[in-house]
């Protein structure tokens, strides 16, 4: 749970006086009347900010009782690395985010918040269709004409229809979604055509 200055203080300050954790604990359970209470390695990590610093306030970001930022390694995102990043998204977009950072040795989640924060940038990932021909085009209108007239002559033709689901399972390989992304603040429109009758097992 976050705690309040003034209980920061007051275990700091019991844990002066007694040298003992558990009665700088105890201490804190009756002054505050709470049953939960900091434990151990937090109290130690306050001392020893109190012993390095002066202080047990937070030290990673600015406040009224300090004027500069410390603790924490500065962030990555200056404007020489949002420029760089955006340099190498124009060049390739369909770079990793990970491969991009050891090119350019950037933190990758500093390169990940460029990429949204700064650039509004989005991955989008590879559409897979298969592409056809004009001789399935002709096939499929013959196949709808056909379908409408068998409507027609039979009224109840639909209810001895069945109509079922099927999985493909590609034999020559196939092109993982999931690992081809295209960074860019617009849909690419980039479509993977694979040929329509490829090699394949249908379940």
């Amino acid at each position: 749970m976050p705690w309040t200055t003034e209980q920061k203080i007051f275990i700091v300050e019991a844990y002066f006086q007694q040298t003992s954790i558990h009665a700088a604990q105890f201490q804190f359970r009756e002054r505050f009347g709470c049953r939960e209470f900091p434990v151990r390695s937090m109290i130690y990590r306050w001392v020893n900010k109190f012993r390095t610093h002066g202080t047990v306030h937070n030290l990673n970001r600015k406040d009224t009782y300090r004027q500069s930022d410390s603790g924490r390694p500065k962030s990555s995102r200056t404007p020489h690395n949002v420029a760089a990043v955006r340099d190498s998204v124009v060049h390739k977009p369909s770079k990793s985010v990970r491969r991009r950072s050891q090119e350019l040795r950037i933190n990758r989640e500093s390169v990940r918040r460029i990429l949204i924060a700064d650039l509004h940038m989005y991955p989008y990932r590879v559409q897979i269709k298969q592409k056809p021909t004009p001789d399935d085009m002709r096939k499929r209108v013959i196949m709808c004409q056909w379908f409408c007239n068998k409507i027609d002559a039979v009224p109840d033709f639909l209810d001895t229809v069945w109509f079922s689901d099927e999985a493909y399972f590609l034999l020559s390989g196939h092109v993982n979604s999931k690992n081809n992304i295209f960074w860019g603040s617009t849909h690419p429109e980039h479509c993977l055509q694979t040929p329509w009758h490829s090699v394949k097992c249908t379940a």
